[in-house]
């Protein structure tokens, strides 16, 4: 039976229709690969759901809220990317060709691009070279900010960490108000984001089941994932080595 992974993401997740999903339980029955991609999946959330359950069910302040929302209306500075309030009246800035090619690469790839990224240390995300890339508070939380570090009071709260297949590193993250997850890699000195989308999930949601992760994060971290996601000691390593490629197999 061929299947591709959206809909075998919904079938683990139990977002199909009744038919459908009959029709795909009636094909693991004498299909192994189909078998085995389903337990990949499964797998894959249950290491998900196991990195969130660190992230506080605490609620996240009214201040703090407001503040990560930022300002009605921004002026552009340099190349950063302004993501406007939802109900902001006033129109966003134009962007550079830049700015529309690496939301066009985005949207290529299946990646819904949160439109909130402010901070009271400034933007969270900015172009470089067509990629986004992480600034101020989230990039400083993907550097330092380990697991156990999260709380109600940090803007950014951090979910698994791993190595990639090229030997680099990913570290997921989750922002307040409305709930947004992301996945960050380490290119070049620096966060890139390949992927991130807005969530109606809670964090005490996130915390329950990894199908509250959004399918786009989730498909980002099975393409890049090698082996188990970093366990606190190996995040330490990381944090402490300044996630070196390679570091943790010294």
């Amino acid at each position: 039976m061929t299947c591709d992974d959206e809909t075998l993401m919904a079938y683990v997740d139990g977002e199909l229709d009744d038919a459908r999903r009959a029709e795909i339980a009636a094909a693991l029955q004498n299909d192994p690969v189909l078998r085995q991609r389903v337990e990949t999946q499964r797998a894959l959330r249950a290491r998900v759901a196991g990195a969130y359950s660190a992230v506080p069910e605490d609620a996240v302040p009214d201040a703090l809220l407001a503040a990560a929302r930022g300002p009605k209306a921004a002026a552009s500075n340099g190349n950063v990317v302004q993501f406007p309030k939802r109900a902001a009246q006033a129109p966003a800035p134009p962007w550079r060709a830049r700015e529309w090619f690496a939301m066009a690469a985005s949207l290529v790839l299946g990646i819904v691009i949160s439109w909130r990224a402010f901070a009271p240390g400034g933007a969270l995300i900015e172009t470089s070279d067509g990629a986004l890339v992480a600034r101020g508070e989230l990039a400083k939380a993907l550097d330092g900010q380990r697991v156990i570090d999260n709380s109600a009071d940090r803007i950014v709260s951090i979910g698994l960490s791993f190595e990639t297949r090229g030997g680099g590193y990913c570290r997921s993250f989750a922002l307040p108000g409305p709930q947004t997850t992301g996945l960050a890699c380490r290119e070049k000195g620096e966060w890139q984001i390949p992927a991130t989308a807005a969530s109606n999930s809670s964090r005490s949601d996130m915390q329950q089941a990894a199908g509250a992760i959004p399918p786009a994060i989730l498909a980002a971290i099975e393409a890049r994932i090698s082996g188990e996601p970093l366990d606190a000691a190996g995040e330490a390593s990381a944090v402490r080595d300044g996630w070196r490629p390679g570091a943790q197999s010294k």
